[in-house]
């Protein structure tokens, strides 16, 4: 997750090769700051991915602007204690002619489940019932709670009546994939067009790693006739004040803008924020890049001098002004199941982290850690190092953090920019101290929030295990009283707030610029992918 909110743009290219030729096929350009990860919906989670992901594959369910529709399954039910779904399939193809089965969703969940690999995903689908235990290796493929009725009947039976399940229904961890090609092709799965089938709106046609993907409408698509432009590609961009250029001079119609260009775009007309339910904050990885960093980032004492060194409203202002400052896990806008929003009745706001820094404070902590710790003072620490990924912004959003902790206590921390895909690799893969890093929603509920730290789950590498956070949670959703489940999530963001090597910064909002007389039928999602082009026309 879900994941950081992605700049992304529409470019109208329409031309022609000559006098006498005829009019080029429509198409649809938009603009990314950086590539997906793969194609493969059980390694990349971020929006980018998934937003490409969803170009090329669908879902039993689709969200359009929070509304779920049919997608592969042409209709469900649900059983009374909402705990089985059963799905009948539509009669749909993938582009090398094969049907799309149920079979096929069961291998996809099993593979999930069962493949070895650092970017792990395979807590997004524990919910199913007993996945868990398949992760685990406590139960075989036969015990999980997915089964083929037929060829075009999915059964999927889950461990309790989860309330967010038609969202994670149309999530690209619960897309199909062909599991004998992905076999095949092994890690090169989903990496390039000879090696990726789809089942989605689109063909992968051409990706020219580093400079765009490139898409063509799918003809064997069930829906095809509801996809209105025959070609889209996707540009990756990284400079920001190149794509506003391209805004002012008119060849974007549509782009979601990167933090650094809001304040220059904010009076224009066509500018609109829109809620992206994400949240930044710091990872630390209790292993570190040596024993004696790892043993200073598990000290509370040392986590708490560096969260009260940060002003949060002062970064905020100075860096990301569309933004709030933030001290908790769960995105206060995000739904609470009882017909309102999570900060209705629940915040954390100032109560484990503080908005504003005090510098008194912060210093007494740190020698506190000292203390613990034997060291004279913070700068006798080893050298910590923080990880992000590539671009200016973020380089200076590294080195905000990197003068507050010199200026306030001596520490000394390197930068180290990474492409995207790398970063990723490291974080998942390699021993990191610091990581700047961000989550956003896979569906509208607290709980897509908190399961990322489960211990157990593939995202959290801080090292961190939680042995009562994760009861709690797991409890939590047992729990058939939405009120009592809010309360136990509750419980478990502050369990989270007080132990887990994380520091909350600033909760998101993303803003764009639209041109509404030339492109129609693109949707906003409050979680990921953020922006759904699949249904888009150029006027």
């Amino acid at each position: 997750m879900k994941r950081t909110v992605i700049a992304l743009a529409v470019v109208l290219l329409i031309g022609l090769a000559s006098a006498s030729a005829a009019p080029a096929p429509q198409k649809i350009v938009f603009a990314d700051v950086v590539e997906p990860i793969s194609l493969d919906p059980h390694i990349g989670n971020d929006n980018t991915t998934t937003t490409a992901i969803m170009m090329v594959n669908d879902g039993l369910l689709q969200n359009l602007g929070g509304k779920f529709v049919p997608g592969l399954a042409e209709s469900y039910t649900v059983s009374p204690d909402g705990a089985v779904y059963t799905f009948k399939l539509r009669d749909a193809k993938w582009s090398d002619g094969v049907p799309v089965t149920a079979q096929q969703f069961v291998d996809t969940y099993v593979r999930m489940l069962t493949r070895e690999d650092a970017m792990d995903l395979a807590y997004l689908i524990y919910p199913i019932k007993n996945a868990l235990p398949l992760k685990e290796k406590k139960v075989d493929a036969s015990k999980l709670g997915v089964r083929a009725v037929n060829a075009r009947t999915l059964e999927i039976t889950l461990e309790g009546p989860y309330p967010f399940m038609k969202a994670l229904f149309a999530s690209s961890p619960m897309f199909p994939i062909r599991v004998d090609l992905a076999e095949k092709y092994g890690k090169d799965y989903g990496n390039s067009p000879d090696k990726l089938v789809s089942c989605g709106a689109y063909l992968l046609k051409e990706w020219k790693h580093g400079d765009r993907l490139v898409f063509e409408k799918n003809p064997a698509y069930w829906n095809a006739k509801a996809i209105r432009t025959p070609n889209v590609e996707i540009l990756y961009i990284s400079d920001a004040n190149t794509l506003k250029n391209m805004y002012e001079t008119g060849e974007i119609h549509f782009c979601v803008l990167p933090a650094d260009i809001i304040p220059a775009m904010e009076k224009k007309e066509g500018f609109h924020y829109y809620n992206s339910g994400a949240v930044t904050f710091l990872c630390f990885s209790n292993k570190g890049t040596s024993p004696d960093r790892a043993k200073i980032i598990q000290n509370r004492n040392f986590m708490n001098a560096l969260s009260r060194a940060i002003d949060r409203a002062d970064f905020v202002k100075a860096l990301y002004p569309s933004n709030v400052p933030f001290t908790g896990v769960v995105n206060p806008s995000i739904n609470d199941q009882m017909g309102g929003k999570w900060s209705d009745n629940y915040s954390v706001a100032d109560k484990y982290h503080k908005e504003k820094a005090n510098i008194a404070e912060a210093q007494a902590f740190m020698k506190k850690a000292c203390q613990e710790l034997g060291y004279a003072s913070a700068d006798k620490m080893p050298v910590f190092e923080m990880i992000s990924t590539e671009g200016e912004l973020n380089r200076t959003v590294c080195e905000y953090f990197q003068n507050v902790w010199k200026k306030a206590f001596g520490l000394q921390v390197e930068i180290k920019q990474l492409a995207f895909a790398q970063y990723w690799d490291n974080f998942y893969g390699a021993p990191y101290d610091i990581a700047r890093s961000g989550w956003g929603p896979d569906y509208d509920d607290p709980f897509t929030y908190l399961d990322m730290w489960d211990s157990r789950g593939g995202w959290n590498k801080t090292g961190w295990v939680g042995e009562s956070y994760y009861k709690l949670i797991t409890e939590a959703n047992k729990q058939s009283s939405m009120k009592k489940r809010n309360d136990m999530f509750y419980q478990a963001e502050a369990i989270l707030l007080q132990e887990a090597p994380i520091i909350p910064v600033m909760a998101r909002r993303g803003a764009y610029m639209l041109n509404e007389k030339k492109i129609e039928g693109v949707y906003f999602n409050i979680f990921a992918p953020n922006l759904d082009f699949r249904f888009a026309k150029l006027k």
